[in-house]
């Protein structure tokens, strides 16, 4: 999942509430289809992880001194499985593959947080909150402050984790 497309996705243009209810059921059923997608990656990746598991126990069993056993037991099998760096990097895959899942599952949930938010605004302006005789707070104003807060926030965000993956990765 892109991180800046999908803070844009979040948005909500105060002035526009017509064209941003009809675009959000698009955007909704994308993230949803996203999230779908990875929850079958998840299983395949899973499935992949239980492949290797499977097939170095055998491997174990019939030559245990190629794993350093020089006794069969259960728990040793399962010890020197996972310590193999086979299975220890199928297990690395399945964490990633479960954080992407997650997060698109909490992106699927914002968007129809934001289609809430935006029947709550539809249903302010129809009551005419916004206007009055007295002045009316400037929403526009307000909100392209929180914006671009938000923007900063983001770029700072992927600043540091550009910064700490060139970190790792030069070491």
């Amino acid at each position: 999942m892109d991180s800046n497309t999908f803070a844009e996705d979040r948005q909500i243009d105060p002035e526009q509430l017509d064209v941003e209810a009809v675009k959000q059921a698009d955007r909704t059923f994308h993230y949803a289809e996203q999230s779908v997608h990875a929850r079958a990656n998840v299983d395949r990746i899973k499935l992949q992880m239980e492949l290797i598991e499977a097939r170095l126990a055998l491997d174990c069993r019939e030559h245990p001194e190629n794993f350093g056993l020089s006794k069969v037991t259960e728990a040793g099998i399962a010890a020197a499985v996972r310590l193999r760096k086979e299975y220890v990097e199928a297990c690395k895959a399945h964490i990633e593959a479960r954080e992407e899942s997650m997060l698109l599952e909490k992106a699927v949930a914002a968007m129809e947080m934001k289609e809430s938010m935006i029947k709550v605004l539809v249903s302010l302006h129809g009551q005419q909150y916004f206007a009055g005789p007295s002045v009316p707070r400037d929403l526009v104003s307000a909100w392209k402050e929180a914006q671009e807060k938000t923007e900063n926030s983001v770029n700072t965000k992927q600043i540091s984790k550009t910064r700490k993956r060139k970190k790792g990765g030069s070491e």
